[in-house]
């Protein structure tokens, strides 16, 4: 019976550690864009994608912002071929209307994609954080009274 007992409060005790070992993510500003960090540890761009596909809350958001990025890249794409019409016609001495709306248009769309993206990116890891602390988990928690101190199941 003692030894079930010792079983069991190492089972209980392992379990809690293990529902603790999920930490936030924090994302910093980088020189080659956004750094993430889980504690301090240095995180990949394939990990924290892995991270937020898993969890459910956040999945909706990062997609979305998976695909606003995208669809930024496409618009800069656009914005770079435009600029370049845009030189091109400079040289020559032809009209620049239609290469000046078109570069102007291409940047303006292609930087609400990105800035739409970003707050997506940003609402996906503050969800994910967010939800880390609601699980149906327990957690043991030190506690005294008259019978004594020890440690407490905490829901």
């Amino acid at each position: 019976m003692k030894k079930l007992q010792i079983l069991l409060v190492i089972g209980i005790v392992s379990f809690t550690f293990i529902n603790l070992s999920a930490q936030e993510i924090t994302s910093f500003p980088g020189t080659w864009g956004e750094e993430f960090y889980q504690d301090k540890e240095k995180l990949t761009w394939k990990e924290v994608n892995k991270i937020m596909m898993e969890s459910q809350v956040a999945q909706v958001q990062w997609q979305k912002s998976k695909k606003q990025a995208l669809g930024g890249l496409l618009f800069g794409a656009v914005n770079f071929g435009s600029t370049i019409w845009l030189v091109s016609n400079l040289d020559k001495n032809e009209p620049l209307t239609a290469p000046l709306i078109t570069a102007a248009g291409s940047g303006l769309v292609g930087a609400i994609f990105f800035k739409m993206a970003m707050k997506n990116k940003k609402n996906a890891i503050l969800e994910y954080n967010d939800n880390l602390g609601n699980g149906t988990s327990f957690r043991l928690t030190p506690t005294s009274n008259e019978n004594g101190i020890g440690l407490a199941l905490k829901f």
